[in-house]
């Protein structure tokens, strides 16, 4: 009977959109509305034949396309999210092979040894070394997630052939093969190892599509010294155990477009059936907790020496010990990484700094004022302003800076300075010291700073050409 009414009566010769019934229709006036059609013939559905199934499942699917492309978005959603409810219900309660298809495998399986390999010629190519087996493989992906240093792949490898024994002329429906009748299966295998697998049966042809679906997370491999910029690859394989060769012949990318951004998919070269997976590490996270965190402290090393200040070994101390920490507590690997190698640096400069400090301190500069005043006269005398500049040599390589300063020839003299001050009632005298740093000093820190800043030149350099 057609979804369109119960009674053909005043039908116009139009085709129905669902049970594929040309003498369907009512009057205009009792038109009844797509979606409520549906669901009435999905209520008449008959169960027993699993071909009717799949032609309303695919007159399903062309009724969504109709109604996205007539934008009625809300009609597709009020009864496709009830129609999905109801299949789930109706895919359980279906057999997947009638009687008849279950007597005729019974018939065919008396003569039928599984262990016997097809002789069908199509199944077979051949080339310059030699006639193979051949079996071709659609591969379609599903999903990719990257968790940790693996990646979790969804998958079904699809593969077909012909087997000239298992021909049934007496039906036409394609059907799934139950498992007490195993049909010949090449040996594989599967890394990883398959989740499910099916077998569906073309009993005009014999033509058998064997399902393998992969839902599993796959160990990844890097280079450990790139850390935390390194590259890890997975890979997913099939390889026959005989003679047998797999071509892939189809494949099907179904992600969504952020999967495909984060996770790059390569297919294998001929005759491998392989996928090749690779993403890159989370850097950044890297950048905010490693690396911005040790250029600072290493930063603020260096600007506690540019004046002399009593706090400044205790900031170099306490700068030495945090990065310490950060490079004895992340360690993913075993091996040395390039991370370890900027904390390994880092540190290294923070001691430098730190042994300048102690080595070479600041300069310190003594200014003396006289002023004498004669009371009788009341006159001003001229008055002498010296300068004098003192270095301060103490501990085991005072020898050591006394040779440099020679060398660098960056001893000051002192310098007196003669003015005419005004008359005052008593005798004044007045000392003032300051410190600045010393050029020694101020040229080791330039070296420190130079020799840091190759580093990173290096080290970018590095980050850039290493893949």
């Amino acid at each position: 009977m057609c979804c369109f009414s119960r009674k053909h009566i005043n039908c116009r010769r139009l085709r129905c959109r669902v049970c594929d019934c040309r003498h369907a229709k009512v009057q205009k006036n009792n038109w009844i509305p797509a979606e409520k059609r549906f669901l009435w013939d999905f209520r008449n559905l008959p169960l027993q034949n699993s071909a009717t199934l799949r032609r309303y499942l695919h007159n399903a699917l062309k009724l969504s396309v109709d109604l996205v492309a007539s934008k009625k978005v809300g009609m597709l959603i009020s009864s496709h999210f009830r129609l999905v409810l109801c299949l789930l219900g109706l895919i359980s309660s279906v057999q997947s092979i009638n009687q008849n298809e279950l007597n005729e495998l019974s018939r065919k399986f008396k003569y039928y040894h599984s262990a016997v390999r097809p002789a069908a010629p199509d199944n077979f190519v051949s080339d310059r070394n030699g006639t193979f087996f051949n079996i071709p493989v659609e591969m379609h992906l599903l999903a990719t997630r990257t968790i940790n240093r693996s990646v979790y792949i969804e998958i079904i490898l699809v593969m077909t052939w012909i087997d000239e024994r298992l021909r049934l002329r007496e039906l036409k429906d394609r059907f799934s093969m139950p498992v007490e009748y195993a049909a010949w299966q090449p040996s594989l295998v599967f890394s990883p190892a398959i989740t499910s697998k099916y077998t569906t049966l073309a009993p005009t042809s014999g033509t058998l599509n064997t399902y393998n679906t992969i839902k599993t997370s796959i160990e990844c491999q890097t280079s450990a010294w790139k850390h935390p910029f390194e590259s890890f690859t997975c890979s997913l394989s099939v390889v026959p155990e005989g003679d047998e060769t797999l071509t892939v012949t189809a494949f099907h990318d179904l992600r969504t477009p952020t999967q495909k951004l984060l996770t790059n998919v390569f297919l294998g070269d001929y005759p491998t059936c392989s996928l090749e997976f690779m993403f890159r590490s989370e850097w950044p996270r890297a950048l905010l907790s490693s690396f911005l965190p040790s250029i600072l402290i290493l930063s603020a090393v260096f600007f506690a020496q540019w004046k002399r200040r009593k706090i400044q070994i205790l900031v170099s101390l306490s700068a030495m010990l945090g990065i310490l920490i950060m490079l004895c507590s992340q360690r993913p690997y075993t091996a040395t990484t390039l991370m370890d190698l900027w904390l390994c640096a880092n540190f290294v400069h923070s001691v430098f700094l730190v042994l300048v400090d102690l080595t070479l301190p600041a300069r310190r500069v003594r200014y003396t004022l006289m002023v004498h005043v004669d009371e009788e006269r009341k006159t001003a005398n001229p008055v002498k302003i010296m300068t004098t500049s003192e270095t301060e040599h103490t501990g085991p390589l005072r020898f050591v800076n006394h040779v440099i300063d020679y060398l660098m020839k960056k001893e000051y003299k002192p310098r007196t300075t003669v003015v005419t001050a005004c008359p005052g009632p008593t005798p004044i005298q007045r000392q003032i010291t300051t410190a600045m740093l010393g050029n020694r000093k101020r040229a080791a820190l330039f070296c420190i700073l130079l020799s840091y800043l190759t580093f990173l030149l290096i080290y970018a350099t590095i980050v850039i050409v290493i893949d």
